[in-house]
């Protein structure tokens, strides 16, 4: 407490014949000082929204602007902009990146897999319990949804030389397989012509 009074004892020294300046803070002086009026404002922290005044209305805006429909710098913001929809592919013998489009046969088919509105094919890895469970999922599934995946179970096995644990949920139409086995079932799916 004696170095509180010591620092506002050498804090009100400055201030010595200045009394307007030091409001009800003169321990040291002994006496306390009448304000003086303050024409300025002056600003004040609050504890908290509830105990802050309303704001009054500005009465001059401070930013003046005007509001252009289309200005010509707008064209090359809108190259930025996502697309509202995901444009058609144009047909090319092979792509860059590896990407294979699907083909009419596999329309012809009792199940179908349709792509996803990026143009991929609906299959994905789920790892969970910190990368020790891996679960292969194929979704959107129609049509015969067990005969695929009695011949997903058969491909997976060729290619594993073991069996493969699936779980088919019909009512959600995906299949899970334990494991994995992505790049075979991209592999399956485009040999199958989705």
């Amino acid at each position: 407490m004696a170095t509180v009074l010591r620092s506002q004892c050498a804090f009100a020294r400055l201030f010595v014949g200045k009394t307007g300046q030091i409001l009800n803070n003169a321990i040291d002086l002994g006496v306390k000082l009448a304000p003086e009026p303050q024409s300025a404002l002056l600003s004040k922290n609050y504890s908290n929204y509830a105990h802050s005044p309303f704001v009054t209305k500005i009465k001059k805006e401070q930013y003046e602007y005007e509001i252009v429909k289309k200005p010509p710098e707008w064209t090359y913001v809108e190259r930025l902009l996502p697309f509202n929809t995901i444009p058609a592919v144009t047909p090319k013998e092979t792509y860059p990146s590896g990407w294979i489009p699907p083909r009419e046969e596999a329309k012809n088919l009792p199940f179908f897999l349709p792509r996803t509105k990026f143009h991929d094919l609906p299959i994905y890895l789920h790892v969970t319990y910190r990368g020790m469970r891996k679960i292969s999922k194929i979704k959107r599934i129609e049509g015969d949804i067990w005969l695929l995946n009695d011949e997903i179970k058969k491909y997976l096995k060729e290619k594993n030389k073991r069996y493969v644990e699936t779980r088919v949920q019909e009512v959600a139409r995906f299949i899970e397989v334990k494991g994995d086995h992505v790049n075979y079932l991209i592999e399956w799916a485009h040999t199958k012509g989705f």
